[in-house]
């Protein structure tokens, strides 16, 4: 009997997606396959980028579909980047998730899109196609070898041999790269460097660097004690603030020392018993190698990045701000400045502070753990979970772009004579913001990325005790709709225990990942037995790749863009002595015109939304459905409201906030790490 199929196909809108290769295609099903058809209707231009091209296939009776082959011979713009296929042949209708290239010169078998796990797989012919899926995937996604990333999590190998899998590679398009929006800044910035003083003023030249950029909102209000504290609940590092009841070692504030500072009749034991003094501790850079670099003349660089740590107060008003600060560790040499010191020795406690911030910040709390912490897991689903797994489904857009830009950010920020060496103080030729990774990866787990027991850690869960707080009331919205949304999809799926054990790909998954990519310690279990531990550690990576990364990397223009509220280093010494500073200092200290302008140009990149971007709520839907089934729409549908329901919180509270904060608004926050 003859069957007449017909197939919907249509292909990316990614820039270069569409192809001119004489596609062909065999069907493949539970009674057999067809032979091969070329995709051709004529007077027409097939398989351009963005279109939906319908052709019909006849052939014999192949019973249910199991897979389409598709060949594309090659030629001129040969690859194609296919997105998806429906199938239909009477009532009968099949579903053909991809969205991967398919190369000049190969072949792609796209299997069949109903979501299943490897036991519930009864057909042969699928059983083998799921695997030789998996073992081509696994000669394109190999680990790196385990001394090249000795003290940081596995990642990807890319040599001139095998490089980075196309399916991968960063958009092309005219902005979103951040190689791109680096080149324009600078370019934009130069345009107004002759009119510069030839004597540099960090202070004040900067403000022509912002001719024909957008100014940092916050230029205006930067020297505030205030907006100082506002960005420790809702800068560009807000996981820093705990509330203590007791000094730490080693900082010595007599009573004297706060007078005026603290509210009438209110001593400093006080508001410690009281849970008023908050503090910011960047102890994490004790022993850190500092940027230090002779010149054949002799002449000697130095950039400085101290373990500082900062107290805050919750005056009457219920509102933070600093009043004491430490620039080092030893209470002998390093005084504590307070905000009833001169003028100059308070603003360059301050900026000494933010420096510090804002290396942790860069290697710890951005690069480590969202970025690298994550390519374990990109590495670990793409070599073991087939198309059709639910946990693949599941992660799959979360993953789009990360394993290019951390190969370029390993490339252009990291790598020696990068530049991270040109204007951050831990970098340099001791390689310091790599032992600065190394250190925070050492002390890191998995489940230090979720957001309630990290509140519960530092003392900030309860709005009675820090009622200012946006970033941890966004993130705990948005953890919880992200926790319930990914139980759903595996409760469908895993209906016990035993379905998990039994599942043979997620536990090569599972292997994979603890012996290349994360040891196990690092993990919430030693053994992946529970369906529950699943949901943990997935709602913590779907967090880290979309909530948290947008909390640590999309405010970074505002935050450094205006180099003197956060220089990435200090070029002088913190100060020993109270009392001797001058403005003409605080210039010396800060960031060169050469520095100010790498930190205003990444700065800018790094904040930058691509015209491609997929956000957790997205206009219209997401553009890459995996899951077809009625229930997981069901899912996601809930999900969406919650979403929705977190964006309508986020704008009241905005409404009524003097400083708005809008960084993790669910309609902005991107599925992955993509910049």
């Amino acid at each position: 009997m003859t069957v007449e199929y017909t197939l919907t196909i249509r292909t990316g809108s990614r820039f270069g997606a569409g192809t001119n290769a004489a596609i062909s295609v065999a069907l493949v099903g539970t009674e057999g396959e067809s032979e091969q058809h070329t995709l051709d209707k004529r007077f027409h231009n097939d398989f351009e980028a963005g279109a939906e091209d319908v052709y019909t296939v006849k052939t014999r009776e192949l019973g249910e579909l199991l897979l389409l082959r598709f060949t594309n011979p090659g030629g001129v713009a040969g690859d194609w980047l296919l997105d998806l296929v429906r199938v239909t042949a009477g009532e009968r209708s099949w579903y053909f998730p991809y969205h991967r290239w398919i190369l000049s010169g190969a072949s792609a078998e796209v299997l069949e899109g109903t979501a299943r796990l490897p036991q519930q797989v009864r057909n042969e012919r699928a059983a083998s196609a799921r695997l030789e899926q998996l073992m081509h995937r696994q000669r394109m996604y190999v680990w790196r070898p385990a001394e090249a990333t000795a003290g940081l999590p596995g990642a990807l190998d890319i040599s001139q041999e095998r490089p980075l899998p196309k399916d991968e590679l960063y958009r092309g398009l005219t902005d979103g790269s951040y190689e791109v929006v680096i080149a324009k800044t600078l370019a934009a910035i130069k345009l107004n460097l002759p009119v510069l003083t030839k004597a540099w003023n960090g202070l004040v030249d900067i403000f022509h660097f912002f001719k024909s950029l957008e100014l940092p909102q916050l230029s205006q209000r930067w020297k505030d004690d205030y907006e100082f504290a506002r960005q420790a609940v809702q800068g560009i590092s807000p996981v820093h603030i705990q509330s203590i009841t007791a000094l730490p070692q080693g900082l010595r504030l007599p009573e004297g020392e706060l007078r005026g500072v603290l509210s009438p009749g209110h001593s400093l034991e006080q508001a410690l018993a009281a849970k008023r003094i908050f503090l910011l501790d960047f102890e994490i850079l004790e022993g850190i190698p500092m940027f230090r670099k002779v010149d054949k003349d002799g002449s000697e660089e130095r950039r400085w990045a101290p373990a500082a740590r900062c107290l805050l107060y919750l005056d009457d008003t219920r509102q933070l701000r600093p009043i004491a600060i430490q620039l080092g560790r030893d209470p002998e040499k390093d005084p504590v400045f307070t905000p009833n010191d001169a003028e100059h020795d308070w603003l360059a406690a301050k900026i000494f502070v933010r420096c510090s911030e804002g290396n942790t910040h860069q290697m710890v709390g951005h690069a480590l753990r969202t970025h690298f912490v994550a390519e374990p897991f990109v590495m670990a689903t793409m070599r073991n979970l087939p198309d059709p797994h639910p946990v693949y489904k599941l992660l799959r857009r979360h993953f789009r772009y990360t394993l290019a830009i951390n190969e370029g950010a390993r490339k252009g920020l990291l790598a020696e004579g990068g530049v991270f060496d040109d204007f951050i103080a831990t970098g340099g030729p001791d390689k310091g913001h790599l032992e600065l990774g190394k250190k925070g990866y050492q002390r890191w787990k998995l489940s230090d990325n979720k957001p309630r027991p990290d509140f519960e850690r530092r003392g900030v869960l309860d709005p009675a005790v820090l009622p200012y707080y946006p970033y941890r009331d966004d993130a705990l919205r948005l953890w919880d709709a992200i926790e319930e949304y990914v139980g759903g999809v595996l409760h469908h799926f895993y209906l016990s225990n035993a379905d998990l054990a039994a599942d043979t790909e997620l536990q090569a998954w599972w292997a994979d990942l603890t012996q290349r990519g994360l040891p196990v310690e690092k993990l919430p279990c030693a053994e992946l037995k529970r369906v529950e531990d699943l949901v943990d550690i997935l709602a913590t990576v779907i967090f880290t790749v979309s909530v948290q990364h947008a909390a640590v990397n999309y405010l970074q223009y505002e935050h450094y863009g205006f180099v003197p509220n956060a220089p990435l280093c200090m070029r002088q010494a913190p100060p020993q002595e109270k009392g001797k500073l001058k403005a003409e200092d605080i210039i010396e200290m800060i960031p060169s015109k050469s520095q100010t302008l790498w930190q205003i140009a990444i700065g800018r990149a790094l904040s930058s939304f691509g015209d491609d971007e997929e956000y957790l709520l997205h206009e219209g839907g997401w553009r890459e459905d995996y899951f077809q089934e009625p229930e997981l729409a069901v899912i996601r549908k809930r999900f969406h409201e919650r979403l929705r329901a977190q964006l309508a919180a986020v704008k009241e509270r905005n409404s009524q906030s003097e400083v708005p904060y809008t960084v993790l608004q669910a309609d902005r926050i991107p599925c992955g790490i993509t910049v």
